[in-house]
C-alpha cells in the first residue's frame, strides 16, 4: 500500500496518545520525549488491548490492560523484553502526515520536525 494521509500535524498533541483509522486500520500516532513523531499498531500485540488508553510519559507507553511497556521511540518492548509494536514508515508534507501501514515505503522512521 503507497503512502497515504493519516491526519494533520497540528492534531497530535504533546505528551498524549492520539489514533485514527485508516482503511479500517487504527493507527496510533506520538511525539516522543524529543518531539519526534511516531506511528505504530494502537493494539498491544499481548491480548488485543488498545494502547491508546495507555499510560504514556513522552519515553514509554504503558498498556493499561496488562502493564506492558514500551520504548515511545522504538516500539521495542521493555517489559517484557522481545515483544515489540509494529512502526510504520511516515512522511510529513506541510501539515499533512502520510503513513504507510503495509512498510512498503521508503520513508525513514521516525521524522522529526521543524
Amino acid at each position: 500500500m503507497p503512502f497515504e494521509r493519516l491526519c494533520s500535524v497540528s492534531e497530535i498533541p504533546d505528551k498524549e496518545l492520539s489514533s485514527f483509522f485508516i482503511e479500517g486500520y487504527e493507527v496510533m500516532v506520538l511525539r516522543d520525549a524529543k518531539g519526534v513523531l511516531h506511528a505504530y499498531d494502537a493494539i498491544c500485540p499481548h491480548e488485543d488491548f488498545p494502547l491508546v488508553e495507555g499510560i504514556f510519559d513522552g519515553s514509554t507507553i504503558t498498556c493499561r490492560g496488562h502493564r506492558w511497556i514500551f520504548d515511545a521511540s522504538t516500539g521495542v518492548g521493555i517489559n517484557p523484553p522481545g515483544s515489540c509494536v509494529e512502526q510504520f514508515p511516515i512522511v510529513i508534507e506541510g501539515d499533512d502526515l502520510f503513513v504507510d501501514i503495509d512498510g512498503d515505503g521508503e520513508a525513514e522512521v521516525p521524522v522529526a520536525l521543524g
